[in-house]
């Protein structure tokens, strides 16, 4: 089974890339005759990359012929996410006869629906493709929202618990292990510097819970201080940022936290699909702060190993904060519940859902050739 994927790019240290990079060993280790090849648009030097792909539309456009000679030595094209990789995959596989996925995986997939052309598009991609499937609950409902009558199915993203449990034996340096040491106890947050991760209001959070917790700092990988109200706020001094890391560093960082908080919202339609981080951290046993009305939803267990509160309320996120630090058997109970819920959201599970959806598609084809 030839499959050719349409991703950004396949980099550790990106949230697509980790999708991606999980996604498809988690493919290939489910079913080992799928071969993949994966269009991005950066080139990271990865065996299964071909960077043929262009952020700017245009630019992509013009591309199409060499896109299309993917395509046809392929079965099935899958595109992880709506917009443009959605967009593309339908334009360039006309008249190929080809099965076509998009997985919905979050701004990609709901954002270009508010403006009217982007809709046009992206609604006839996700009319014409086989398969839709949103990466969350919310994603779904809020494409539902704008494009009336797609059938979407829902398939949530996944974790390898392994990487995060301690059990790889990571082998830091030493200057990583002493900065570790230096900032314990913290609490953490993983995201990119986009609004959307809502750094404006955990910092604020984050300023009213040292009022009782004077000791803990603030730990933040992929996010420069120079934009949050660190300063202003007088916590420059314990905050620490960090921007590509190395991986094992990463996770010894979720390992040594105290919780985890991310408060994304809706910012004019980027979104949070999903909210990778939050598994992570689950893998990793933290108790984890989080927002309502976004992908996180289905990437925590509200009351089980997480405390959801109304995005832009720093008070609400400061006051969950207080309350799992202050409750030492309300701690335990979410460590232990993150654990368990990230164990339940593998990517063998995930692939397997997805192998089915490649069969069935695969199958519906071979039935519309006879019908002819």
């Amino acid at each position: 089974m030839r499959i050719c994927y349409l991703n950004h790019d396949l980099k550790e240290d990106t949230g697509a890339g980790r999708f991606g990079l999980s996604f498809i060993a988690g493919i290939s280790a489910a079913c080992p005759a799928v071969r993949p090849v994966v269009l991005t648009v950066e080139d990271c030097g990865h065996p299964l990359e071909a960077p043929v792909l262009h952020s700017d539309m245009l630019k992509m456009i013009f591309r199409i012929p060499r896109i299309r000679s993917f395509f046809k030595k392929c079965d099935i094209i899958h595109a992880l996410d709506g917009f443009p990789y959605g967009v593309i995959a339908a334009v360039a596989s006309l008249g190929l006869g080809k099965r076509l996925v998009i997985t919905a995986v979050g701004t990609g997939a709901i954002q270009p629906l508010q403006n009217p052309v982007k809709r046009l598009l992206l609604g006839w991609a996700y009319r014409r493709a086989d398969r839709v499937i949103a990466v969350s609950n919310y994603t779904k409902r809020e494409i539902s929202l704008r494009a009336k009558g797609l059938d979407i199915s829902v398939i949530s993203h996944a974790v390898d618990s392994r990487e995060f449990d301690g059990s790889n034996h990571d082998e830091l340096i030493e200057e990583e292990r002493a900065v570790i040491q230096r900032m314990k106890p913290y609490m953490l947050s993983v995201g990119g510097g986009k609004k959307r991760k809502g750094y404006e209001y955990s910092f604020l959070a984050f300023a009213e819970v040292i009022k009782q917790f004077p000791r803990l700092n603030y730990v933040v990988v992929g996010h420069d201080i120079k934009n949050t109200p660190a300063e202003s706020l007088g916590v420059a001094d314990k905050t620490f940022c960090f921007f590509g890391i190395r991986r094992p560093f990463l996770r010894a960082l979720y390992r040594n936290a105290e919780l985890f908080m991310l408060l994304p919202y809706d910012d004019r339609g980027d979104v949070e699909g999903f909210g990778l981080a939050f598994l992570e951290a689950a893998a990793a046993g933290l108790p984890i702060v989080g927002t309502y009305g976004n992908g996180a939803e289905d990437a925590v267990e509200n009351g089980e190993n997480s405390i959801l509160v109304e995005p832009r309320n720093s008070g609400a996120a400061a006051a969950a904060a207080v309350k799992i630090l202050l409750d030492p058997r309300l701690k335990e109970k979410f460590s232990k519940g993150s654990v368990d819920f990230a164990k339940r959201m593998s990517w063998d599970k995930v692939a397997k859902e997805y192998i089915e959806i490649y069969k069935a598609v695969l199958k519906s084809k071979i039935k519309h050739q006879n019908a002819k």
